[in-house]
């Protein structure tokens, strides 16, 4: 519409500017005021024409002036009630709508969401799915094609994201069967604020051995040794788990999974530096440095282990910080955590760091969803950028302030908007990104050490990643998230073990291109050449 109301009004500058070469053989001052003039007049008459239509059809629709049904919308668990949360009363209010969240379980949310919907239950909206739970559910013709109903309901959806995001949930016939949540995406010219966890350290034992964080590969083995040979005990614990960013970062690798080398996208487990991580690995293993029930530890027991002072670092992120330095009070209330977050090779060679471009989570509308209308015109209100942000951050000058651009809470008032994050809809990534650092400053301990964590963010290698806008290729929704769990279970085995390296990556690799890599790599490729076009 917009573009229509351009164009009228140039037809008619355009219309008047020849009548008064046709008349004076030359177009006068006098006329152009007129053409102008003619111009605005059709501008607002075409406004108020848009507006008189807008209101008419909005009367005619029931689903806009009808009575507004309570909606339904499973989510993820949290730690907190969401139910209970002001930040939900807040977006109710703002929007007119009831909403209950139900939560999944901690422990397999995935497999409990899909028998959730096989069994027909009524959910209204399935609120920011995983791109990995998003596909099995269009595998199993469970999500409903919303195109119509983003055309009709969706227009600050539509404004809000991007065409490369939406290729995520457009299927080969051009449906669209989920509505991506771009979160906060980091702008190209700065790393800050990209750095939301890494290893953590105590800062009790740090300096009771008089140790500094590590910045490189040789200074985290020299401090972990320093540690077991002072304690006797593992220094560095985890839960279950083979991959380890941080470290990952000196072996040319980070959180991605797939990189450009030499225009082709390549998995990890085919990097170069992929053997020389296993081997540092199973060194950390063997010489009792790496916590030996990492094979079978809950995130809880390692979380245990490092606050009561048993190991020295283990990873995590700034918001476990407020529970984290809670449990470590208990030994120490002068302990903090301090964390690397991207180790370097050397000392002439910085740290790698992957960024992720493309939403990773997606809002669904099953099929057996009992009001679809009004889910969606529900998202597409709480999608409203000015609305968005009254919803995650309040009132400027009351809850929040901005400082040379950047947003910081104002306490006590901020308090109401803790868990803001999860009532709010897609919105533009870019300045969701600086809205979102004040949440990373929402108490004074994550405050210090999102901060320190950030300090040194540009001296890093940067590779930003596009593999979250290849999640819906066939290939990739059939076969990624088994060969990432088997190759990973290899992994462990393989640092466990200590078998020689290059007959894990080996068997890696085998099972790799056994159990569906081949196809994903051919399939992501062949996408890629599409998308670098």
């Amino acid at each position: 519409m917009k573009n229509l109301k351009k164009w009228t009004a140039l037809f008619l500058t355009m219309a008047v500017g020849m009548g008064s070469l046709a008349g004076c053989g030359s177009q006068t001052a006098e006329a152009t005021k007129e053409s102008e003039k003619s111009a605005e007049v059709s501008e607002a008459v075409s406004e108020e024409t848009q507006a008189a239509e807008a209101t008419e059809v909005a009367e005619e629709d029931p689903f806009l002036t009808g009575e507004k049904p309570v909606l339904n919308i499973l989510y993820y668990n949290q730690a907190y009630d969401m139910n209970a949360d002001a930040a939900k009363k807040i977006m109710e209010e703002l929007t007119g709508y009831e909403v209950v969240y139900h939560n999944l379980p901690a422990e397999n949310a995935s497999e409990k969401m899909m028998l959730e919907i096989a069994s027909g239950a009524e959910y209204d909206m399935i609120y920011r799915a995983k791109t990995a739970d998003y596909a099995q559910l269009v595998a199993q013709n469970a999500a409903m094609d919303v195109t119509e109903l983003l055309e009709k309901y969706g227009s600050n959806i539509l404004a809000n994201v991007n065409e490369k995001d939406w290729s995520i949930v457009t299927n080969d016939d051009g449906s669209i069967t989920g509505i991506p949540y771009p979160g906060s995406q980091q702008p190209a010219d700065t790393l800050y604020g990209n750095f939301t966890g890494g290893i953590a350290f105590r800062s009790d034992l740090l300096e009771d051995l008089n140790l500094e964080i590590p910045q490189t590969l040789d200074e985290l083995y020299n401090v972990l040794k320093a540690y077991k040979d002072a304690t006797g005990n593992a220094a560095l614990t985890m839960g279950k788990g083979g991959w380890v960013a941080p470290i990952l970062s000196a072996f040319g690798m980070s959180n991605a999974v797939w990189y450009d080398v030499d225009g082709t996208l390549t998995h990890r487990v085919r990097m170069d530096g992929f053997k020389d991580y296993v081997e540092f690995m199973q060194k950390l293993y063997k010489e009792g440095l790496l916590d030996n029930d990492m094979p079978i530890n809950a995130s809880a027991n390692a979380r245990e282990k490092f606050a009561n002072g048993t190991a020295l670092c283990m990873p995590l992120n700034f918001w476990d910080i407020p529970t984290i330095k809670e449990a470590m009070a208990v030994n120490n209330p002068d302990a903090k955590a301090v964390f690397s977050v991207a180790l370097a090779k050397d000392e002439e060679t910085p740290g790698y760091v992957s960024v992720a471009n493309g939403a990773s989570e997606v809002c669904v509308i099953p099929k057996t969803a009992k009001n679809p209308e009004h889910a969606m015109i529900w998202y597409n209100i709480i999608s409203d950028p000015e609305l968005c942000k009254q919803i995650y951050l309040g009132e400027e000058g009351v809850s929040y302030e901005v400082v040379d651009g950047n947003y910081y809470p104002l306490f006590p008032a901020f308090d109401e908007y803790v868990n803001s994050d999860k009532f709010t809809g897609s919105v533009e990534g870019g300045e969701m990104k600086k809205q979102w650092m004040a949440r990373a400053r929402k108490t004074t301990e994550m405050a210090e050490a999102f901060d320190q964590m950030n300090e040194n963010a540009d001296q890093y290698t940067r590779y930003d990643t596009v593999e979250n806008y290849a999640t819906s290729l066939p290939a990739i929704k059939e076969n990624l998230a088994a060969l990432t769990t088997a190759t990973s279970d290899i992994l462990i085995a393989g640092i466990v073990e200590g078998t020689d390296a290059q007959a894990v990556v080996d068997d890696i690799i085998a099972t790799w291109e056994r159990e569906g890599g081949l196809e994903c790599e051919a399939e992501i490729n062949e996408w890629y050449a599409e998308f670098n076009k």
